[in-house]
Formats: structure tokens, sequence, C-alpha cells
């Protein structure tokens, strides 16, 4: 089938000005064979990561949380940086969102921290059948000019403008759990097969990161994190587009050059269980490339809802001492820092994923007595983290009784 190239309809911004629509930029062209095609490795140092939430806890200082976050040894921290947080259209920045997310950014590059930014929203008919979802994605039509290839051009100039605003932001990861129901409801109703995300989210990240690399060459992508059971059954599928006859490009560094997954075991965590997950993916992008590719594991952790903070506290290290062995995993960023009673995201289990209890709210009650007595406290999963990391500082920095 015939496939267009679209023109990147993106605004180029100047600086300070993130209100305005501006002047078209030129497509990119396509990178090729010779734009990354060495071994990449993982970078250890930047091992211990966290996911950092700030922006869904409004009653939290951010700065503290930075501080907390340095305390606690993280080097490396993933950002939630959704489009439409900060921009109103593909082309059209939120002035006051963009300053405030910019506060927050500078506050951990203070701290030396290696910032990766997900945006796992975009922008569609919103009076569709899942349309209020901000995951929803069409159904793929390559055919010119159809509604699926004129969401392809918003989408690459999403990220055209993500990546121009934010440059001192250098990893993009795009989207979240693109193998998962929940990151992908069809727009329109019904649902997609594996095969169809994979189809879907390739065309998503050939044109991010072409308008990523637009904006900001010296970015590198990522794919937004896989999870569960059918990962290497994704990655498959993935591959199996870009090698097509007449696929986007057949370079693989053209749509990520960054893989990542989460490898979540909720419960009865072993070292083989973990080891296995990892490089069973692993060895997909080795059969693939036939190359080295660094990893970011972008989410990992365990609810208080499956397992005690003190189990979690023996794992952790486990965890994090295989994926070094593995030596191709860059970065595993832990989700969560706080739990979030106080916030009205998630399940009961996905509030309690934090190494911290929630510093705003004690949570329900069990025979009338808190879960949570003290608010902030560091739970002994906080403390094995810090050991692990080899961080210091206090950890009761938003500690209240």
């Amino acid at each position: 089938m015939k496939k267009l190239f679209c023109v990147l309809c993106a605004a180029v911004l100047a600086l300070g000005c993130f209100g305005c629509k501006q002047e078209e930029t030129p497509v990119k062209k396509n990178y090729g064979p010779n734009y990354k095609v060495e071994n990449e490795t993982a970078d250890a140092q930047y091992l211990y990561g966290m996911c950092n939430l700030a922006w869904q806890e409004p009653g939290i200082d951010p700065d503290i949380t930075a501080q907390l976050v340095a305390n606690m040894g993280v080097k490396s921290v993933r950002m939630w940086m959704h489009c439409n947080w900060l921009m109103t259209d593909p082309n059209t920045m939120n002035a006051a969102a963009v300053a405030k997310m910019k506060a927050m950014l500078s506050k951990l590059a203070s701290y030396d921290l290696q910032i990766i930014g997900m945006n796992h929203s975009n922008f569609h008919d919103t009076s569709m059948v899942n349309g209020a979802s901000t995951t929803a994605k069409p159904g793929r039509d390559l055919s010119e000019g159809s509604a699926y290839m004129q969401w392809l051009e918003g989408y690459e100039a999403t990220w055209y403008n993500l990546a121009k605003t934010f440059p001192e932001v250098l990893y993009w990861e795009i989207d979240n759990e693109c193998n998962n129901d929940d990151f992908m409801p069809k727009l329109g109703g019904g649902k997609f097969t594996l095969s169809d995300k994979a189809a879907v989210y390739t065309d998503m990240m050939f044109f991010a990161s072409r308008g990523i690399h637009a904006a900001n060459p010296a970015a590198n992508t990522v794919m937004g994190g896989i999870v569960g059971n059918n990962c290497e059954a994704f990655m498959e599928y993935v591959y199996e587009n870009i090698e097509a006859p007449d696929s986007w490009s057949k370079y693989p560094d053209d749509y990520f050059q960054i893989a990542c997954w989460h490898p979540y075991i909720h419960t009865n965590y072993t070292d083989e269980k973990f080891r296995a997950f990892n490089q069973g993916i692993y060895d997909v992008i080795l059969k693939h490339e036939g190359k080295d590719k660094k990893v970011f594991c972008s989410e990992m952790g365990w609810s208080q809802a499956n397992v005690t903070a003190e189990q979690v506290a023996e794992w952790l290290p486990r965890a994090y001492a295989v994926a070094r062995e593995l030596g191709f995993i860059e970065s595993i960023h832990y989700f969560r820092l706080y739990d979030v009673w106080s916030s009205d995201w998630g399940s009961p289990a996905e509030k309690q994923f934090g190494l911290f209890t929630d510093p705003l709210s004690h949570g329900p009650t069990i025979d009338g007595v808190s879960k949570n007595p003290i608010l902030g406290a560091p739970k002994a999963s906080a403390l094995a983290y810090q050991a692990m990391a080899g961080g210091s500082g206090s950890l009761e920095l938003l500690v209240r009784a």
C-alpha cells in the first residue's frame, strides 16, 4: 500500500512564546542506516530510578519531593508530561502549565538527575465512543487524507512541540503500555487485537520520533513501557511491521532508540522469574536488530494491597541486583514514591504502591484503625531503597503525625 510522508504540521516555538501558533517547519527526512546502528549499552550509574507524578499531587511541594528523591539516592526520574496537561491542541502550548513543568524539571536537574519525559495522551475526536479517554487511538487506515492519517500528523506535531518546548528533556517515552487495553482503547468502540495494537503503535512511534528529532536532534526516543505476559509477542509484531516491505523505515532506531518495559511481578517474586521476564523480551530485540540496545524499565513496584512493605524491602535490592547482572537495563523506575489515598486517581491497589505513606491522607480504616497512622512516613521499603541506592539525608521531610 502507498504511504505518504506527511508534512510536519508543528509550530516552531520562540523562547517565551508558548501560547501562540507559529509557522510550519519542514519534515526532517528519514534517518536511515547511518543514524544510529552502533551498540547502545546501558550506563549503570542511572540504575536507581523513580516515577515522579508530582503533577497529580498538587498538595505536595514538588521541591520537597525533588529533595526527597535525591536523598533516596535516585539517579533517574520519569516525569509524567502528558500533552493534555501542557497543550490545548497539537500546535498550542499552555503557558502557565509549561512554566509549572519547567520549574519542576529545573529543580530535579539541580540534583543531576537523568530525566525521562513520558506522554501517554493524544488529541483526537472526543465525540466518538471512548473519546473521553485521552489514551484512545483510532483504527488504522493509511489511505491518503484519512482521519487516521490526519491524527498521525497531529500526533507528530504534538511531539514536535513538546520536544521543542522542553529541550532540557533528552529522553522521551512515547506513550505507555500500548499492549494493554487500558492504554489502547479503540476510538469509535470495540477492541484492538494485539497485532492491531502493535500496528497502530508502530506508526505512532515513527511519527513521534520524527517530530521529536525534527525539534531536537539530540533527544533520544524511548518505546513506551510495555507490560504483562504478551510483551514478547507484542515486540515480535512491532518488528514484523518495521520489517514489512511497505514500512515507514526498515531501521528500528527510526521508531525507538531505547527499548522499555515494566517488569512487574506482583506476588511471589523470585530472581529467576525476574531474570527470565527481562531476558525473554531482550532476546526478541537481539534476534531482530543483531545489536545491543539499552533498556529503561520505566515502571516496577509492588502494591501493599498484595504484599507487605517488609516483603518489598527484601525483594527490591534483589531485583535491582539482577538488572545490574543482566547489563542491558540502564534504569528501573520504582512506581511510585507516595501512596495516593488523597487522589481520585487509580484503584485501591494502585493507590498503595508507594515507598512512603500518603502525605495528605491517612486512607481508609480497618476496623476503625488507620492503615497509615503517620502521614508521609517512609516505609521499610523506602529505607531499603535508600540503603540499596547509597542515598543519604532525611526521609522524613513530609512526615506529619
